[in-house]
């Protein structure tokens, strides 16, 4: 009887590990036509990049919930351009100081917002 708990218990602890790592978000995005496979393929690998350091140094604030859903707000490139020059804004140059997020990483996210299929009007 001991030994059939602790079976129980192993498949209920694998069964939700699997059931919360088959919830992660897929995130799509848009490319132009006239892009080539090959460069599709390296702007995807950028955006991958960019998506974990938003998800990372970001989306604790950025986030928001509708229905329950966590939706990934849409950035226009102006706004990610008022994040690039962070010391306008004191909020977000205390909680993103250049130690914490890189003109690189915020390139990177950059990118992964501007090739980021766009949500569908709420």
């Amino acid at each position: 009887m001991q030994m059939m708990k602790k079976y129980c218990t192993l498949l209920l602890l694998i069964s939700g590990i699997a059931a919360c790592a088959t919830h992660k978000q897929v995130i799509e995005y848009q490319f132009p036509t006239a892009m080539s496979p090959s460069v599709k393929a390296q702007y995807a690998d950028l955006c991958a990049q960019g998506a974990v350091l938003y998800d990372r140094h970001c989306s604790g604030c950025h986030n928001i919930k509708v229905k329950g859903k966590t939706i990934i707000p849409d950035f226009t490139e102006e706004k990610m351009n008022g994040y690039a020059i962070r010391v306008a804004n004191r909020t977000h140059e205390e909680h993103m100081p250049d130690s914490l997020v890189s003109a690189e990483d915020l390139g990177l996210i950059s990118t992964f917002f501007l090739y980021k299929k766009k949500n569908a009007a709420r």
